[in-house]
């Protein structure tokens, strides 16, 4: 029984063998040559008006006046310099407004002035046009509040502004 079983099992390996070699010998008996010309990277066209002509199919040839699918929409240097940007936010930039407690509004020789603090108790003092957040910006300063506007950008692409007020709460209110 055993005997049966191994002879079996090398008529069927030696079968496989010889269908593996026979296949093999054919696909190269039908392979033909490819001829490789070196101007055909150099004129596409030209290379392609030559294929033809000789009879052989026409080569591959990549319009680049379309965009290459296979390049990423984010450069590596615009990811680079979004990333220092936002490394580099200094005094109110690194806080968004509900972050910030409006502490102060003080009248000097160049207009009014406003001064915040952070949760940690450290004060800055907003001019109009000082940056706060990410996106917003100091616009007007009045004698009990301070507005802020943040343009921010949508999903589609178009730009949306919102303005936050900083209200100065009286002494003794909280």
């Amino acid at each position: 029984m055993i005997n049966s079983v191994y002879s079996k099992n090398i008529f069927l390996a030696v079968a496989l063998v010889a269908s593996v070699s026979c296949l093999g010998a054919w696909d190269a008996a039908s392979a033909q040559p490819e001829t490789i010309t070196p101007n055909a990277t150099a004129n596409p066209a030209q290379a392609l008006e030559t294929a033809l002509a000789n009879g052989q199919p026409p080569p591959f040839v990549y319009n680049r006046e379309r965009p290459d699918p296979f390049f990423p929409f984010l450069t590596q240097e615009i990811m680079k310099a979004e990333a220092k940007a936002k490394a580099e936010l200094t005094g109110t930039q690194k806080f968004e407004p509900a972050q910030l407690t409006l502490v102060a509004i003080v009248s000097g020789k160049r207009g009014l002035l406003a001064m915040v603090q952070d949760s940690s108790g450290i004060g800055y003092v907003l001019r109009k046009g000082t940056k706060v957040g990410e996106k917003g910006e100091v616009i007007q300063i009045a004698h009990d509040k301070v507005i802020i506007e943040q343009s921010l950008k949508g999903v589609t692409g178009e730009r949306t502004s919102r303005k936050i007020e900083m209200i100065l709460s009286k002494e003794g209110e909280k």
